[in-house]
């Protein structure tokens, strides 16, 4: 899976008119009568915290790596997510046939992940993520847009934070930018939309979930995201 993202905080309140504004030519995703589906994520990184200072230092090769699980489905993945050099987003990923969706890693999937990224021998799990989604396809395009309500953060110590009330994350990934897509210019014509809410946001879930949930963080090192996170909370308040 090749391709480029882009990433939106909004008000819920933004949604209902957003989704009208997108009806004719996009199409929500079903499956088996649902529309709404449930994403549980288990998120790893080294002790030095290497995936995130990559994302906070916005490096140009970076990765993520997560165990997924689509809990309507009952189907759960080991998976990688680089972004490249140039801009674009690779995902690879194995089908897991665990019992639990969580449970640790097989020999099999350890070689999998040192086959493709540094330091794999020094992963851990670090971060849990929850959340609803439902897509929108514009199927002439080839254009997906998610919508992710409800997110949960959950650090390893159990430490719960939903830092993100009142605001859902939107991304639209595309083959190739195209910022004439609708989305775009819906956003673009709110004269409500601020620097952190309704524009391109250079923050993942990851990076969310890490700073609002482990207090072990330094927060001088995060300071700048830390920021971004606080604005768009009170920017809807």
């Amino acid at each position: 899976m090749d391709r480029r993202e882009e990433k939106f905080l909004i008000p819920n309140t933004w949604c209902a008119p957003l989704a009208k504004s997108l009806d004719k030519d996009y199409k929500i995703l079903e499956i088996n009568g649902n529309r709404q589906f449930e994403y549980r994520n288990l998120y790893f990184d080294t002790p030095e915290n290497n995936f995130l200072d990559d994302h906070i230092r916005e490096r140009k090769n970076k990765y993520k790596v997560r165990i997924r699980s689509y809990v309507n489905s009952n189907i759960c993945f080991l998976e990688i997510k680089e972004k490249n050099v140039h801009g674009r987003s690779v995902k690879m990923r194995v089908q897991r046939t665990s019992e639990k969706w969580d449970a640790p890693l097989t020999d099999s999937e350890k070689r999998f992940l040192s086959e493709r990224i540094p330091f794999a021998s020094e992963l851990s799990p670090v971060l849990y993520i929850s959340y609803s989604r439902f897509t929108l396809a514009h199927l002439n395009k080839g254009e997906r847009i998610t919508f992710d309500t409800d997110l949960t953060f959950t650090s390893i110590q159990g430490k719960i934070s939903k830092p993100l009330q009142g605001l859902l994350v939107i991304e639209v990934k595309q083959a190739e930018t195209d910022r004439r897509s609708p989305l775009f210019v819906f956003l673009r014509s709110l004269p409500e939309r601020t620097a952190q809410v309704g524009r391109i946001i250079k923050i993942s879930k990851y990076v969310l979930g890490r700073l609002s949930s482990d207090d072990s963080l330094s927060p001088r090192t995060y300071l700048s995201k830390l920021k971004v996170l606080k604005r768009a909370a009170n920017a809807i308040t």
